[in-house]
């Protein structure tokens, strides 16, 4: 078993638009791989939005990076995760939890996303994001390789995340004033970011 935790970065829009961004994001240009989303319960109250929702995706690419020498799960189609998200307007926070429900026997990956408001010295507001993964594989001896490679390709899908969620960002609210430097460089900040996640890996198959 193996868990990462990305560092926390900050969308540059208030956490009532990232929300809205959020909830919209499917399709956008960065996710070409998402089959279809659908909405199975969702639960209001005075304070909370609880929804659970059915994302199918193509083969992910987190799997197509294990060698296909090493291991099956390149050959999986598609892939269909439960994400389960919780909106609390009074702490404005949104929680996510995502899960696959195939291939358990294969791997078992589990993604919490949090976002919460943020308010500057200066007075503007921001939205934090800390995401971290949880990623069990049973494949024997080389568990911990296949384990290691999908927590890269995770970092790595972290990056269209982001951009997926910055255009409808734009295309709802539009883009921050460019005057404002401090907001334009927040956004490159957090596209890097994401994209420095990623380490290199070398798998080798163990001696037998």
């Amino acid at each position: 078993m193996r868990f990462w935790d990305s560092p926390t970065s900050s969308f540059p829009y208030t956490f009532d638009e990232v929300c809205a961004a959020f909830w919209d994001r499917y399709p956008n240009s960065f996710t070409k791989h998402i089959v279809s989303e659908d909405v199975l319960e969702r639960r209001v109250t005075e304070n909370t939005i609880v929804t659970k929702k059915l994302i199918v995706k193509h083969g992910s690419n987190i799997l197509k990076r294990v060698p296909r020498w090493l291991s099956r799960m390149t050959e999986i189609r598609t892939v269909p995760v439960i994400e389960e998200s919780v909106y609390d307007r009074l702490s404005k926070s949104l929680i996510t939890y995502t899960r696959n429900v195939s291939h358990n026997e294969l791997f078992q990956m589990n993604e919490r996303c949090v976002y919460r408001h943020k308010e500057n010295q200066d007075g503007t507001f921001l939205t934090d994001v800390l995401r971290s993964v949880q990623i069990n594989i049973d494949c024997g001896r080389l568990s911990s390789v296949y384990e290691k490679v999908m927590v890269v390709g995770f970092k790595k899908s972290i990056t269209n995340t982001t951009k997926g969620i910055f255009e409808k960002l734009e295309e709802k609210f539009g883009p921050r004033p460019q005057e404002n430097q401090k907001m334009k460089m927040l956004k490159d900040k957090l596209i890097q970011s994401s994209s420095n996640l990623v380490t290199h890996v070398k798998c080798e198959e163990e001696a037998v």
